[in-house]
């Protein structure tokens, strides 16, 4: 009976988000003080033009319909397995060129997301190369992590389980602090993956 059990809980899908719990997992101007919704972001993945104040949920036919334009793009690393994709943007309300932005990618497995995150990961660095000014270094969040970090901007790929995160920092006029930049560098990926736990 205890083997039967143990084979059963091996056999157990990984849980991963479906599209309510995806859109609960994406942070909105109530979970970070001072910021409103701005339409208007772009990380590693294109946003998609039915997107209501820089929210996104994707899945089902509006998925699959989105991925074809992420493989023209050359972004079908994202789109292998995936069950889900949420993006949001965020700005700060004084000030519109300090944003924040996560793109979640929700897969069938681990595996997938292994992959989806290896994917990431390489997108980043291949859009990034030719600017000197970013560095990259481990991150220590979720199950693996990066940071690309440059001046005024960072992004960081995570993933967590079955699901991956883009979450991107970005003062765009250097109006902001480096403590301001440095504090929402640790707030917004802590937030975004505590929703995410939430809903997992």
């Amino acid at each position: 009976m205890l083997l039967a059990g143990l084979g059963a809980y091996l056999l157990r899908p990984a849980p991963t988000l479906d599209a309510g719990r995806l859109d609960a997992a994406l942070p909105t101007q109530h979970d970070l003080h001072g910021f409103v919704p701005y339409d208007g972001l772009t990380g590693s993945l294109k946003v998609p033009p039915a997107n209501k104040k820089g929210r996104a949920v994707l899945s089902g036919h509006r998925l699959a319909a989105q991925c074809r334009k992420w493989r023209a793009d050359g972004d079908g690393w994202a789109c292998r397995q995936v069950h889900g994709v949420g993006m949001v943007v965020l700005e700060r309300s004084q000030n519109v060129f300090f944003r924040v932005l996560s793109n979640v990618l929700a897969y069938d497995g681990e595996g997938a997301a292994e992959d989806g995150w290896d994917g990431l990961v390489a997108d980043i660095r291949r859009k990034t190369a030719d600017n000197e000014d970013i560095h990259e270094r481990p991150a220590e969040l979720g199950d693996e992590s990066r940071a690309f970090k440059g001046a005024g901007v960072t992004v960081l790929a995570i993933r967590t389980g079955t699901v991956v995160v883009e979450a991107t920092v970005w003062d765009g006029d250097g109006t902001v602090t480096r403590a301001d930049q440095d504090a929402m560098v640790e707030k917004w990926p802590a937030l975004q993956l505590s929703k995410i736990g939430e809903q997992l």
